[in-house]
């Protein structure tokens, strides 16, 4: 071989593994870009959970485990009106997590924001609405189910979440 065609081949080698290399670190640099955002998105979709989590807790705690007079019925309005505003942050962010994927996170978010919305619309109906002892006693046991429900829920989402990080 002349040594002309021996330039010329060693500069394309040379050339590929130039652009091979760049290409991996551009593919590289965007799966960690992926991640990270994912990881952004998943974090504040679970701190919010726990917020309004801790919100309902107190709610349903007034309501149910508290003494039932006039004070406690504004306390418990309040923290309606405040539950109200951190299932609505919960649902914002959800939409994130669907777009971040993939479905088996996507998934037990919605389930999970889904729950949490039930369990809010039936505290809230549960102070709007007088309830005779029974109900009171049915309403609390489907509340206290709601709570079991959601803490598995979130455990399969916190289980599956670590994996596509």
């Amino acid at each position: 071989m002349d040594q002309g065609w021996a330039a010329v081949l060693g500069a394309a080698v040379g050339a590929l593994a130039t652009g091979g290399g760049s290409l991996l670190t551009v593919r590289y640099a965007r799966k960690t870009q992926k991640k990270a955002a994912r990881r952004e998105v998943y974090r504040a979709f679970l701190t919010e959970l726990a917020e309004a989590r801790a919100q309902l807790q107190k709610v349903r705690d007034l309501m149910f485990y508290g003494a039932r007079d006039e004070a406690d019925a504004r306390s418990v309005a309040a923290g309606l009106r405040e539950a109200e505003q951190g299932v609505a942050r919960l649902r914002g962010l959800e939409i994130g997590v669907r777009l971040e994927g993939p479905d088996s996170v996507s998934v037990p978010a919605r389930e999970v924001t889904q729950t949490i919305t039930w369990m809010w619309a039936r505290l809230r109906f549960a102070h709007a609405n007088p309830l005779g002892e029974d109900e009171f006693r049915s309403m609390t046991a489907t509340i206290e189910a709601d709570f079991a429900n959601l803490e598995g829920k979130a455990d399969d989402l916190l289980l599956e979440a670590p994996r596509h990080l």
